[in-house]
């Protein structure tokens, strides 16, 4: 038996014993599935209700994690794994609702960032100190 393409808005049915499916009931909005008049109920079956729910607002806190990550990539890398690893330690406390000690990581995350900035910073000085007065400046 040739079968002939759908005509364009005909809904194909998928209830009905032909595809071992319950019909459906459709009123409104809902679709309901009805079971067979001959099925059985399971014995001591609960209805089974599935809840979505939005994690609640999360109180925003300053993390410091671009920065961290600035200063270990661009700038002293040892001491900017650290502020990485405290911005870090700072967004799990945030997720867990803990915002006091999340403060305070984020703020300890800045200082090490900022400490990996100054470093970098002295010993670029001190480098192109040295390159000009042992006569490497480039001449």
């Amino acid at each position: 038996m040739e079968q002939t393409p759908p005509i364009p808005g005909y809904t194909v049915p998928i209830s009905g014993p032909q595809y071992n499916n319950p019909p459906l009931q459709v009123a409104g909005n809902d679709v309901q599935l009805q079971p067979y008049p001959n099925q059985q109920p399971y014995p001591n079956q609960q209805p089974q209700i599935l809840m979505v729910q939005n994690n609640p607002e999360v109180e925003y806190v300053n993390t410091n994690e671009i920065l961290s990550w600035i200063s270990c990539l661009c700038f002293f890398w040892p001491i900017g794994i650290v502020a990485v690893l405290k911005s870090r330690e700072s967004e799990k406390y945030r997720l867990s609702g803990n915002i006091e000690n999340a403060r305070r990581s984020g703020e300890a995350a800045k200082k090490w960032a900022l400490a990996s900035i100054a470093i970098q910073s002295v010993l670029g000085i001190i480098l192109i100190v040295v390159s000009i007065v042992t006569g490497h400046g480039g001449r």
